[in-house]
């Protein structure tokens, strides 16, 4: 079983979102790299794996990147559900279906943090954000994860089967 490098992979995903190097950065926003692997996980592993390393995922999230009130573990942990719902009803054997899938799990994921960052919650010191910063970090983070999706894919397939 190859499952015992799952939690690896989630440690080293999240030491890349932690020093994510500033040169990379598109327009100051980041890519989920936690995000895309919850997701692709549930494409390669059974859901009890998917949800249980998809939830661990937004925790470490949650722990190691600062944003508030574990917004992110219910988030992960509710979108890998949703994923798994959608690829029942769904054939997501293309690739451009599983990017669009994780596109919209990487909108639906920053536009709860975003409004959760505008509400005051996030340890911010002002109590909101200014729309424009918000579609920013809406539009461009998710498109930048659906970039690097692919590469995320490749890795939650050597770690889960």
């Amino acid at each position: 079983m190859r499952k015992i490098y799952i939690p690896l992979a989630i440690v080293v995903l999240t030491t890349l979102e932690l020093a994510w190097p500033a040169f990379l950065d598109f327009f100051y926003c980041k890519p989920d790299l936690l995000l895309a692997f919850a997701v692709s996980l549930v494409f390669y592993a059974d859901f009890k794996t998917a949800f249980l390393f998809g939830t661990l995922s937004g925790l470490a999230k949650d722990l190691f990147l600062f944003r508030g009130v574990a917004v992110n573990t219910f988030c992960f942990g509710a979108l890998v559900y949703l994923v798994y719902r959608v690829s029942r009803q769904i054939s997501t054997e293309d690739f451009y279906v599983r990017l669009l899938i994780v596109l919209a799990a990487a909108l639906l994921n920053n536009f709860v943090t975003g409004l959760n960052a505008a509400a005051g919650l996030e340890g911010m010191a002002s109590g909101g954000v200014p729309a424009g910063i918000f579609l920013r970090n809406l539009l461009i983070s998710s498109f930048y994860t659906v970039l690097l999706a692919p590469a995320v894919f490749r890795l939650a397939k050597k770690t889960a089967l």
